[in-house]
This record gives C-alpha cells, structure tokens and sequence, in this order.
C-alpha cells in the first residue's frame, strides 16, 4: 500500500522549540525598547509632581548681609553698636530742658552745664531751660503749666529764622512726680519724634535726670522710663544716673541745695556730658 511523503521524524517538536525561541526574543526586544524609552522621557514634569522634599540647601535661603541707609532725622550707629548722631556740616545747636539747663544753682547763669556746653562745642547755640518742666510734666504744683518740652519746641519751631540741626533734650527729674512711667516714656519719645517733624533731618541727643546723691537714687525709675522713651525713638541716651556721675563722695562737694548742683556740680555735668559727646559723634 501506497504511503504518502514522510514529515520529518520529530518535526513538530522542533516547530514548537522555534517558536518558544523567536517568541522569547521578541518579548526580549520589547521590553529593551521599553526601558529605553523610559530613560529617555527624562524626570517627570514638575508642575505635575507632588510636592518633593525640599534638600538642606533648598530649605535655607542665602542670607547676604547689608547695611541699611539711616533715615534722615534718625541715630545713625556710634563705635560699640550704641545709637549716636551724625554731626551736619555746620551745626545749630538748641539745647532745652529744666532748671538744669537753666543754670539753677550756678553762681551765674552761664556757669550752667548747657552754657559751657555750648561754649565749648563753639556751634551756633540757643539754651533754653525752664524750671519745674520735663518731657510729660508741665510746670506747676499740679502740672498745670502746659510747658511740656513738645509744646515748648513748637514754640521754638514758629520762628523760622531759627532752625537747629542738632538738639539736646535734658531732663527727667521733674517726671518723676508723673505717677505713671508709661507716660513719660511715651511723652520722651513722642518729644523726639515731634522735634524731628518740627525741622526734618535734626539729630537728637538725650540727657538723662541727674542730681546730687541722695537725690539721685530716687531717680532711678524716672531715669528708666526717659531712657526707654529715648529708645523706642531710636536717639541716643547719655546716662547721668546708671553712669553714677553723682556719688556719694563726690555729691558733698557738687551740691548746692539738695536739689541742683553747685558752680562746680555744672562744670562737672558739663565735662561728663563732653565726654559722652565724644563718643556719640566718633
């Protein structure tokens, strides 16, 4: 009996083997081109992404380091960080205060600390002291006098042939009857602030209360509340009290009625207070 032709011996196994091969090779490809593909799509879209945590360098900006302009009419910095004034090319000088400034207790009224002062800084000066005043009292008995130093500087401001660029605020003493420090720590800032809106660009330097000891120590709170109104206006503050420019050794011989230094209590405020000038305008 006739047969027809043979399939090879084994043909359909090796059939199965080439297509388990070419098979496997092709899922080879594709996932070779897959990856590829990935790599090349590069990072994902970050307005796409959620939020990454941020790197320590991201996290810190850069902090660079600048010196600011000091604003005109404001205490530019002195030696040591401390506020202190920048000196105009040609200084007018006003200095206004109490009996301090008056030259109460002097034997002559130009033997006061602010006459001397003003005589030795040799600027162009006006001393204007009155008695029984300070930056939140008024004058009288029942602070009823309405000479508050503001309200005295806007007088002084109504003349316009007279217009300081450097001014000196002493006082304190008579805001010691003020039952409220509060007060006359905003009454000294307010004070600074005024005079610098009264002639703009005027540098202003502080004065603390000072007085013969025993006196002195009962200024102590007073004296806080000045320096902290002088503070908060950014003005220098020379500090009569915390400086222990009246001791008790020396007050003895710088008295002159319990209350106001003597001839020689002025000419000491006077050098004290050069000295801190000095340092003020280094």
């Amino acid at each position: 009996m006739a047969s027809g032709p043979r399939r090879p011996a084994g043909g359909a196994f090796r059939s199965r083997q080439e297509w388990l091969k070419y098979g496997g090779l092709f899922v080879l490809a594709v996932l070779a081109f897959g990856v590829a593909a990935i790599a090349l799509m590069g990072p994902p879209n970050p307005d796409e992404a959620g939020p990454a945590a941020a790197s320590p360098a991201a996290a810190a900006p850069t902090i660079t380091a600048s010196v600011a302009p000091t604003p005109s009419g404001t205490a530019a910095p002195a030696t040591g960080g401390t506020p202190g004034i920048e000196l105009p090319a040609e200084p007018v000088l006003l200095i206004l205060g109490d009996s301090y400034t008056a030259g109460v207790g002097a034997d002559q009224p130009d033997q006061g600390w602010a006459y001397l002062v003003a005589a030795e800084l040799g600027y162009p000066a006006t001393v204007d002291g009155a008695g029984g005043t300070g930056f939140a009292w008024g004058g009288g008995a029942q602070d009823d006098g309405g000479e508050e130093y503001e309200v005295r500087l806007r007088k002084i401001a109504g003349n316009a042939a007279f217009v300081p660029n450097v001014l000196v605020l002493q006082g304190g003493q008579n805001d010691s009857a003020v039952a409220n420090p509060a007060e006359v720590e905003a009454a000294t800032a307010q004070t600074i602030e005024a005079a610098r809106r009264f002639w703009p660009g005027v540098q202003v330097v502080v004065l603390g209360p000072s007085a013969p000891q025993p006196l002195a120590e009962g200024l102590r709170g007073v004296n806080s509340a000045v320096r902290a109104g002088a503070a908060a206006a950014n003005a220098p503050f020379i500090d009569a009290v915390e400086g222990n420019w009246f001791t008790g050794a020396n007050s003895p011989g710088f008295d002159a009625d319990g209350a106001h230094p003597n001839t020689a209590g002025h000419a000491y405020i006077a050098g004290k207070f050069l000295e801190s000038w000095a340092g003020l305008t280094r």
